[in-house]
């Protein structure tokens, strides 16, 4: 049975055993934001696809790579605290 976590009661907070935590799965802010990002313009450059409309379309796709290139800078960032 893996450990549960418990309330110190000086501090009235809750602790989490270390053996508990995952430290791999925390996302920094340009990783979520970049992802969001990506995900919103393949919903704009599909949707401008299937309307017809070009410029929805090359928006949807700019917004793509700029979503891309900043979770590439949150993955170096994250790379680079960890080690």
């Amino acid at each position: 049975m893996p450990p549960r976590a418990y309330c110190v009661a000086s501090f009235r907070s809750w602790v989490i055993p270390h053996e508990v935590r995952r430290p791999e799965a925390v996302i920094n802010t340009h990783q979520l934001k970049g992802r969001i990002s990506q995900a919103s313009g393949k919903v704009k450059e599909i949707t401008g696809r299937l309307f017809g409309k070009k410029a929805l379309e090359e928006k949807g796709r700019a917004e793509k790579t700029g979503g891309r290139i900043q979770a590439g800078y949150g993955d170096v960032k994250d790379d680079i605290k960890r080690h």
